[in-house]
């Protein structure tokens, strides 16, 4: 019944699907097919190791824009691996040294919460390297090996990038996603703000938000259609946010309607004009006569939000002429403030944590590997670096479908054996296996058993196949009990801890977002640091309140407090929303030069609250302060935000026991645990 259900399961989901997925793979086995037997002709058999690294960076960017760094990147990187590598295996204590340090470098530099996977072709490369140390006794041979590798890697990406055109698909793309912007502002000016239009225009700003934070991160785009993500996440952040502010309710019409229509005849002209110096001079005058009738609207809030919509189209024209230019210029004290915003070593960081356990793992399986004799035991680091993830929960599954995929596969591999191939059999065996594991889903059991069955029927041209099943199986048993322990002891990682960290990290983020707009006011912040920071704090944001959405509410006690953890987040947002406004403010100078005293101590005693978060004496001598100030929408801002934040005061208190404080360690590991047992039911 098991295996008829499982079999009726893959008839429905899986085999529908299962042609587009094919061609989706070719192209990554046809890379991997091409590169394996380059690197055969070359080098020989026993050097096909780092082919699947870079076959892993041909699939993480064939379908991406690539700027020309990026192929420097190939080779810098792979040198420093391969460095690396070498000094690992001098000895022992090199071995660990090396193994424990590494991942900071790759887990802890280029892997976040938001983006878990960034380390894993580099990081598996310098693994492989180590996995063979007799072979890095002659590093220049390696080095003309990975040197081939990546410059068979360039040359495909470039082909790649030609057939897929993913330089012009950003660009449509981003047309996409402005013409969603202009039909919700319609909607809304037609029909008012219902439970629908809610839900879009938050979709819409998270779409936004993934979309500028990845191709920032990940460099997959050019930099001037970076840069319009990053304004037209703004814009729809800020229509989102004026959605959650606002009383208006589903009808036939709403306050305001007129303008709204206006901006969404807007939008539709912007996203046009993005192709056209002339058409972009046209609606850069429409731009500046919607802001001369601004004045006439009389809801401050709406007022506010016309306004600064107004002014970011005016930056996306501007930016959308500059078609050659680089990325928003970034100096090596921009990169830092970046930087701070991102990667803080604490013991709640996700990447330390993580970080940690891969170094724990590491250091262990790859010191055993290379002090000891036997034969084939390198399976034994490369299945544990496999099994390591960034989510203990996603190590679990993996060590359920790699057991079962690799007993499969071992059981296919004795009965190839049986028939007596001869090499060239084998190989194309081998082939057609690789085709087969790049069209399985990652993290299955079937891509396991094609992995398992690959590597077997390679290795039975050199040794036993006796020997490499039964070795096969003996590194899995030992990679699991390793995983599982380092999972649970050392810096165990729940869903509730990550949570937390989500949690003290917008408080942090808070108090440095404050110190940045008291930078602003120097004016060394440029753009891209403010944006960089803002889509930051938006994906911690969304992080935590994807958690916050899958709590229980089977009883009273579990809702109230799934409603009070919801509304510390939503608090939390609209504190960033103010602060995402005044720093508008100050670019587009609409705070007199001659107030900045006055507001930079306003900011400072702002910043002190925010983290710890409290809400005394020094917020009332901010408050103080405000009516000083002549700017108008200045001044209703900066109430506002002390407005919101004794309303997130109120919303702690009442929700201190869910979202403050961290879990104890056996807290932890039993939370780990009780994943591993409701992962094994399922």
């Amino acid at each position: 019944m098991r295996a008829r259900s499982l079999f009726s399961t893959w008839r429905r989901e899986t085999l529908p699907g299962l042609p587009a997925q094919i061609k989706k793979a070719l192209p990554v086995a046809g890379f991997f097919i091409v590169l394996f037997w380059i690197v055969v002709g070359l080098f020989g058999i026993s050097h096909v190791m780092p082919v699947s690294c870079y076959t892993t960076l041909f699939n993480v960017r064939h379908r991406k824009y690539n700027k020309p760094t990026q192929y420097l990147r190939f080779f810098a990187v792979s040198y420093l691996a391969l460095v690396a590598a070498r000094l690992a295996t001098l000895g022992v204590v090199p071995s660990i040294a090396i193994n424990a340090a590494m991942p900071f470098v790759f887990v802890f530099m280029r892997s976040s919460q938001l983006n878990p996977r960034r380390y894993f072709p580099y990081t598996m490369l310098f693994v492989f390297l180590q996995l063979r140390p007799e072979y890095l006794d002659d590093l220049a041979l390696e080095a003309g090996l990975l040197t081939v590798c990546c410059i068979v890697l360039t040359v495909a990406l470039l082909f790649s990038g030609v057939i897929y055109h993913k330089a012009d698909d950003n660009l449509r793309q981003l047309h996409d996603m402005v013409a969603r912007l202009a039909d919700e502002l319609d909607h809304m000016a037609d029909t008012g703000i219902g439970g629908s239009t809610r839900r879009e225009l938050l979709r819409l700003r998270a779409d936004y938000t993934k979309l500028a934070y990845g191709v920032r991160e990940d460099a997959n785009a050019q930099p001037t259609v970076s840069n319009l993500y990053d304004m037209f996440a703004m814009l729809a952040q800020r229509t989102a946010y004026l959605v959650g502010r606002l009383e208006w309710h589903e009808g036939p019409g709403c306050p305001n309607a007129p303008y709204l229509r206006k901006l969404a005849s807007l939008t539709r002209d912007v996203g046009i004009a993005l192709e056209g110096q002339g058409r972009r001079a046209l609606v850069a005058g429409r731009v500046q006569g919607l802001l001369d009738e601004a004045d006439s609207i009389e809801n401050d809030r709406f007022r506010l939000f016309y306004r600064s919509y107004l002014h970011m189209t005016l930056l996306v024209l501007r930016d959308a002429g500059r078609r050659f230019a680089g990325v928003w210029s970034m100096s090596p004290l921009t990169q830092l403030r970046i930087a701070s915003f991102r990667k803080h070593p604490t013991l709640d960081s996700f990447e330390l944590r993580f970080s940690v356990r891969c170094a724990a793992v590491l250091a262990v399986s790859c010191t055993v590997s290379l002090a000891s004799p036997v034969d084939h035991l390198y399976w034994f680091p490369l299945t544990a670096f496999l099994l390591t993830q960034p989510f203990p929960a996603e190590s679990i599954r993996r060590m359920r479908t790699r057991t079962m995929g690799t007993v499969l596969g071992c059981l296919f591999v004795h009965g190839l054996s049986l028939l007596s191939l001869p090499y060239p059999a084998v190989m194309a065996v081998g082939m057609v296996l690789i085709t087969c594991l790049y069209t399985s889903t990652p993290g299955g059991t079937p891509m396991a058993f094609f992995a398992t069955a690959y590597a077997l029927s390679m290795a039975s041209v050199s040794i036993d196949d006796q020997y490499a099943i039964w070795m096969r199986l003996a590194c899995l048993a030992a990679a699991v009990l390793l995983v599982s322990l380092v999972n649970r002891l050392v810096m165990p990682t729940s869903d509730h801890t990550l949570f937390l960290a989500n949690v003290h990290e917008l408080f942090a983020l808070l108090e440095r977002y404050w110190a940045l707009l008291r930078k602003s006011l120097e004016g060394t912040v440029d753009a891209v640091t403010s944006s960089e920071a803002l889509l930051h704090i938006q994906m911690v944001h969304t992080q935590a309140a994807a958690y916050a959405n899958k709590m229980p509410e089977r009883t009273l006690d579990e809702r109230a407090e799934k409603q009070m953890t919801r509304r510390v987040l939503f608090c939390l947002w609209e504190l960033v929303c103010e602060l995402e406004q005044l720093g508008f403010l100050i670019r587009v100078d609409a705070v007199d030069a001659s107030e900045y005293p006055r507001l930079e101590r306003f900011m400072l005693l702002a910043e002190v609250c925010s983290n710890p978060f409290v809400v005394d004496a020094r917020l009332g001598e901010a408050e103080q302060l405000i009516e000083g100030f002549k700017e108008e929408d200045l001044k209703y801002l900066l109430r506002q935000y002390l407005k919101r934040a004794g309303v997130l005061a109120a919303a702690l208190t009442a929700a201190r026991g869910t979202v403050m404080g961290r879990p104890s360690y056996r807290e932890e590991v039993a939370e780990i645990g009780n994943g591993a047992v409701d992962g094994s039911s399922r």
